[in-house]
Parts: C-alpha cells; structure tokens; sequence
C-alpha cells in the first residue's frame, strides 16, 4: 500500500518496547488482567462503546456466519463488549503474544461465540489471509508498536471491503506518561489517532471520548471502514 498522505508526529517510535519485553510483562499480569479491567470500569465501558449507534451501524450486518478478528486480545475484554452489543453470536479469532492471556480469554469466550480460534503471534503478521473477516477490532496495542501504521495496515489487510475497523488507545496526557513509566507506551490524540487509520485505508473514520470514568479520562476509541 502507498503512503503518501502527510503523518501527524509519532509515525515511528524508536524506543517502543521489545516484543519479549511485552511478553513478559503481559504474561506476569495476566492473572489479574481481567479483573482490574472490571476494577476500572473498563468492562462496562467496552460494552457502552459497542452500544453506540455509530458503531452499532457498522456491526449490523454480523450473523452467525459472520468472522471477526481481536489483535492482541488479551483476556477477551474487548471481544466480550462487541459480543454482548449484537443479536447474533459470532465466529471469534484472537491473536496475543501471550499465552497465558490467550488461556484465560478462552475460558471468558468460551460461552460467548460457535467457534473460537485463539492463536499466539504477533499482530504485525497475522496469520490470516487477505479480506477474511467482517470485523477487526483492537484495544491497546497500538501504543506499543514502533510503526503504528504498517501495524493498522496489516489489520487492514485482512479486513473485507467495507468491513469496520474498532480500535481504543490510550489518550495522550498525564495519566498516560505516567503508565508509561512501567509500560512503556505512548498515547494519542484524536487527530493523530484519525489520520493514522485513514492513511492505512480506511474511510469514514471517526474517533470518540468515553462517557465515564477511568475510560473518559485515559482512553479514545475509533472506527473506519475499509476502502472498497
């Protein structure tokens, strides 16, 4: 794909964390992981971003035959709030690099969804082939990785045509610099967050503010469908 529309700053981050250091980290919380998510609100926030009418739209053509893909899934959280937005269960892959992550988003999915297809990787390199699913969606892994962009465009790759794209990231400000300290992530704003899935090939993107909470105050969701 070419990239000739002009990037906001941070189009490469040089000092991204390693993918074992990642690994390691993830994979020491991860027995807690989702209960702090629900310690948080995150759970509850996740389930009302779903609920939003403009995204709501987008995921009205998902029925039971319907595949849609979580990159880096971690314990469900996120497939969990779209699962629970749709009148139909859906087919469910997931890719982490962790894999007691993988274990316990299978236990929480398990319930959830006809099939289940959990795999340990790396979302830089998705083990799927072009325009496979109907749905892919993502909730903070984007800060992590050193060219966001070849990141959302291999998302991207293997999205159908006009299929959405869901995504959250940690909102730049104080509250991220301060996550940053252990995690080493960065953040975004809106602006950067929007230019950013409109050059990997998405359209009608928009991004929006959670409505309560922890989420409101650190986090900023986004939509796009793909070209085509």
């Amino acid at each position: 794909m070419q990239l000739t529309t002009t990037l906001p700053p941070l189009d490469r981050w040089k000092t991204a964390p390693s993918i074992d250091t990642l690994r390691s980290r993830y994979d020491a919380s991860a027995d807690q992981w989702h209960d702090n998510l629900a310690r948080l609100g995150q759970l509850h926030d996740y389930e009302l971003l779903f609920e939003n009418p403009v995204v709501g739209d987008r995921l009205c053509h998902l029925d039971q035959t319907s595949h849609i893909l979580d990159c880096g899934m971690g314990t469900g959280a996120f497939s969990l709030g779209l699962l629970g937005s749709i009148a139909q269960p859906v087919h469910v892959s997931g890719v982490d690099i962790s894999t007691p992550m993988l274990i316990h988003a299978q236990q929480n999915l398990k319930h959830c969804c006809p099939k289940l297809d959990l795999r340990w990787g790396d979302i830089r390199r998705l083990p799927f082939a072009d325009a496979s699913f109907d749905a892919v969606i993502f909730a903070h892994v984007l800060e992590h990785m050193a060219d966001p962009v070849a990141t959302l465009c291999e998302m991207v790759r293997v999205l159908k045509p006009g299929a959405p794209l869901i995504g959250s990231v940690t909102r730049k400000g104080l509250g991220q610099l301060l996550m940053s300290l252990r995690w080493r992530n960065r953040g975004y704003a809106a602006n950067q967050l929007n230019a950013f899935l409109q050059v990997a090939g998405l359209e009608a993107v928009r991004s929006f503010d959670y409505g309560t909470g922890w989420s409101k105050w650190m986090c900023i969701a986004a939509i796009g469908v793909k070209r085509g």
